[in-house]
């Protein structure tokens, strides 16, 4: 009898293993470049890439939904100084990554550099929701600035909430354009 019954319980605890496995959305590997892992310590260093070696994004559909991720929106350098987020969320895009490494390795460059991340949240929600959703959006671009080695002296966070949108508008691409945290230098500007 026990012979048959290890054999099962293998059998039922595979299919609900299997059961229970997921295959990662490209929104879930977009965030994630292993490239630059370090076998080692197991940490991830930034990976510099060429400009020919840039997916082509021009055929990409800019809509109200990747917005914030999308390429066109960001171009690598300190010249971008808005960070666009998707509905009710603080996470960094990924499509923002390399112009967040542009303005750290500026800001650790010029000691004297200050940066103000302004947080800013579309008008649904209360005021008091998007005031601290705003200052959460901030936050992550602080600490992603933080994590590339940027001085926290040299960073301030202030947030908006809704209080200061930059389209006017009631759609869905409105709102979108105004879920972000601009990135305003107050001392030593690129």
């Amino acid at each position: 009898m026990r012979s048959f019954v290890n054999p099962l319980f293998a059998v039922i605890l595979a299919g609900v293993l299997a059961a229970c496995s997921s295959t990662p959305t490209e929104q879930d590997t977009s965030a994630t470049d292993t490239s630059g892992m370090d076998s080692q310590t197991g940490t991830t260093q930034p990976v510099e890439r060429p400009e020919s070696t840039r997916p082509d994004t021009s055929s990409v559909p800019l809509t109200a939904d990747n917005f914030h991720n999308h390429p066109s929106n960001y171009d690598g350098t300190t010249d971008t100084r808005v960070i666009y987020f998707a509905f009710d969320s603080n996470t960094v895009p990924a499509a923002a990554f390399e112009t967040l490494r542009a303005h750290a390795t500026y800001l650790k460059n010029n000691a004297n550099a200050k940066l103000r991340l302004e947080g800013h949240a579309d008008e649904r929600g209360t005021r008091e929701y998007n005031v601290a959703l705003s200052e959460r959006r901030a936050q992550a671009v602080q600490k992603f600035l933080r994590v590339q080695g940027v001085s926290s002296s040299q960073l301030e966070v202030v947030s908006y909430g809704e209080e200061k949108p930059a389209a006017f508008g009631h759609s869905e691409m409105d709102w979108a354009k105004n879920r972000r945290v601009e990135l305003n230098y107050v001392s030593g500007r690129p």
